[in-house]
């Protein structure tokens, strides 16, 4: 049976808020980190899924929370950031069109996680940043973007078997 996307995001982020390494996590990212400090795990996504936080605010969590993705326990903060950003993942994702029969909605339910992983990891994140979640769903949406219109592209090009069969009779 298919999950959702949202119920995958969800499950991954309890998982990580009971793994073993998520205190000791949570430590060296307060402690490098200044904007982190007075949170806990549980209360990051309730912070970017609140509408009178700050978008300051939320832009400083969610870059705090990304340095912690870059150096620290990836196994805890990749569910961490995947759970902050999962209501725009997943209004992302359902915008994107799946390219039967080789590309299914969950491979683009996948590649869109693996995509905003590779983006937090990847993208420039200056000081004082602004519209981080903006650009690092931007990041990630783009190239599953330019996938599906490759194969959509591709499948255009290709002929049925039918097709083949009628033109050699």
């Amino acid at each position: 049976m298919a999950h959702s996307l949202s119920s995958l995001i969800r499950r991954g982020f309890e998982d990580a808020c009971r793994d073993a390494e998520a205190v000791s996590a949570l430590a060296a990212a307060v402690a490098t980190d200044r904007c982190l400090r007075g949170l806990c795990l549980g209360d990051l996504p309730i912070l970017m899924h609140r509408r009178c936080v700050p978008a300051c605010r939320q832009d400083e969590v969610l870059a705090g929370v990304i340095r912690a993705y870059r150096k620290g326990c990836r196994k805890v903060w990749g569910p961490v950031l995947l759970a902050m950003l999962g209501p725009v993942l997943v209004r992302g994702a359902a915008r994107l069109s799946a390219k039967p029969p080789v590309i299914q909605e969950e491979d683009v339910d996948q590649q869109v996680v693996v995509e905003a992983l590779r983006a937090a990891a990847e993208m420039p994140l200056p000081d004082g940043c602004r519209f981080v979640q903006r650009r690092l769903v931007f990041w990630a949406l783009k190239p599953v973007g330019r996938g599906l219109v490759r194969e959509e592209r591709r499948q255009s090009r290709q002929q049925s078997v039918e097709n083949t069969k009628e033109v050699r009779r």
